[in-house]
């Protein structure tokens, strides 16, 4: 009799176990968003075009999808946003869009399948200027005893012995005077960019300004403030030169030759 009774016991609680499995909801089936480009967080100069392309599917069938765009400045506008009257399975998306001011953007993707449920999926772009870190420079009147030239692909000043392949701004000026001028003692050319945006200006836009001037290798007076842009030698890599100061009457070398003239420059990644 125990072991009857037993028996019914586990036999009710299977039943009763079973039915409320039954009664479980079901789990929808998601929807699955597959980004193919641009890569998560990469880097792009602003100004450039990226593709943003992607896939989605559902075993439920696909009824809305949607892009909207989040810029570095914190506006947001909607860039696509379609029904789809057939509720395929299946979605494929590539359209092309232009890097906008230097920050964080944002790319969200929205896909309703036919039952409301919604998934989403952000990418991030970092828009860049596409220069290196600022650095320093600064040279001295050629005839003076201090470094009276500046080698700009190594960041570092030259001396009048050193070779003049490494020299990139040589001071020209003769004795006793300083203009703050120089040349290039090799093939490094410069263009002055009037307008040029130092802060925000991006690489593509260093390299257009420099194809639309008249490049020389020689720059005469240049003034407090101005901007230069130079195409380095024997490299396609460009270094936007902004004059900090030139200072006609420094007298750091203690001789007749005085000057000197001090300036941020920024290169091409």
């Amino acid at each position: 009799m125990k072991t009857l009774t037993a028996l019914m016991a586990f036999t009710i609680f299977a039943t009763v176990f079973t039915g409320c499995k039954e009664d479980d909801p079901k789990v929808e089936p998601a929807t699955v968003i597959a980004v193919t480009s641009p890569t998560d967080g990469a880097s792009q100069i602003s100004g450039t075009t990226i593709t943003l392309a992607f896939t989605a599917n559902s075993d439920n069938g696909l009824k809305r999808v949607v892009v909207k765009f989040k810029s570095a400045t914190g506006s947001e506008i909607t860039k696509f946003d379609t029904l789809l009257t057939t509720q395929p399975t299946g979605f494929s998306f590539s359209r092309n869009y232009t890097v906008g001011s230097i920050g964080s953007e944002t790319y969200t993707i929205s896909v309703t399948d036919k039952k409301d449920n919604i998934e989403t999926k952000s990418v991030n772009v970092k828009s860049i200027t596409g220069f290196d870190a600022e650095l320093f420079g600064k040279f001295y009147h050629i005839l003076g005893t201090n470094p009276g030239a500046f080698d700009l692909v190594r960041n570092e000043a030259r001396i009048i012995t050193d070779t003049d392949m490494d020299k990139d701004l040589v001071n020209n000026d003769g004795a006793g005077v300083f203009t703050g001028g120089w040349i290039a003692k090799n093939s490094t050319m410069f263009v002055k960019a009037v307008g040029f945006n130092y802060n925000t200006g991006t690489s593509n836009d260093a390299r257009n300004v420099y194809a639309a001037g008249s490049p020389k290798s020689n720059i005469a007076l240049p003034v407090n403030g101005e901007i230069f842009i130079a195409k380095l030698r024997g490299t396609d890599t460009y270094a936007i030169i902004k004059i900090i100061s030139n200072d006609l009457m420094n007298d750091e070398c203690g001789c007749s030759n005085k000057g000197k003239l001090t300036f941020n420059f920024k290169k091409s990644l």
